[in-house]
């Protein structure tokens, strides 16, 4: 199907919320994902590498030694926010030019949670349509220690919901719809979830598309009880370097 005139997509998310999968829904019908995508060691993020780099030169520049990964605080949000009304969005307006060049085009990046104000500075909001996603707390703990990214529990939940709550806070305060899922909504019941984003995006998914792009078992959560170990495991070997008290793993 054509989708000349679809809205373009902004995933919002914390990350480990499956944002890889959803955003790969998106590219198999045609949004443009970006000439070069961030590849990890066992999957693509489908995410575009250039608005990778534009994030953190963004934080670089506006939050120095912030290490975002292990800390969230809505003053940090706000800091970026009130220090981009001084820095230099050349670069920002010169990758939306070819963004848009390319439409419908997607971006997801978690780093999007710091840097979406400054650009709301440069996007045309009424062109955009928001995807906020979250992820069980329980199943985004064991992804996150399976990562080696070593984290307790009450971290994962802390970190998770003050993410969310900022970037819904974003929308309120502009007014803009937006649609909130979780992966688990995705894997557990995946044809009413495709009809709740197909309805709110205007676009034809199918589960063809979603298989196509998902290859693991569906009507289940992503991980069971020997995750759940093998997680508990890694978290209680490194509890010392737990919540970014010490330079995390590098993955096996």
């Amino acid at each position: 199907m054509s989708t000349a005139n679809h809205p373009n997509v902004i995933i919002l998310t914390h990350g480990w919320t499956g944002s890889s999968v959803y955003a790969g829904l998106f590219g198999q019908i045609g949004f443009w994902l970006g000439s070069e995508t961030m590849q990890k060691v066992d999957y693509n993020t489908n995410e575009n590498s250039a608005l990778i780099s534009l994030n953190q030169d963004l934080i670089d520049r506006l939050l120095p030694n912030v290490n975002y990964e292990h800390r969230f605080s809505p003053a940090d949000v706000r800091q970026v926010a009130d220090r981009a009304s001084e820095a230099d969005l050349a670069p920002l307006r010169q990758f939306l030019t070819v963004c848009d060049g390319r439409q419908p085009w997607l971006w997801k990046d978690p780093r999007l949670t710091w840097t979406i104000r400054t650009w709301a500075r440069v996007l045309d909001l009424d062109r955009v349509k928001f995807l906020i996603l979250t992820r069980d707390s329980d199943q985004a703990w064991i992804s996150s220690n399976l990562r080696r990214h070593v984290q307790s529990r009450e971290f994962t939940e802390t970190y998770k919901s003050g993410i969310t709550r900022s970037n819904l806070d974003f929308l309120a305060e502009r007014q803009l719809p937006v649609l909130s899922l979780s992966f688990e909504n995705l894997l557990l019941k995946p044809e009413a979830t495709l009809e709740r984003l197909n309805g709110f995006f205007g676009t034809n998914m199918t589960m063809a598309v979603l298989q196509k792009i998902y290859r693991h078992p569906l009507y289940k959560k992503n991980h069971g009880l020997k995750d759940y170990f093998t997680a508990l495991a890694i978290y209680l070997k490194n509890y010392a370097q737990r919540d970014g008290r010490g330079r995390q793993m590098q993955k096996a």
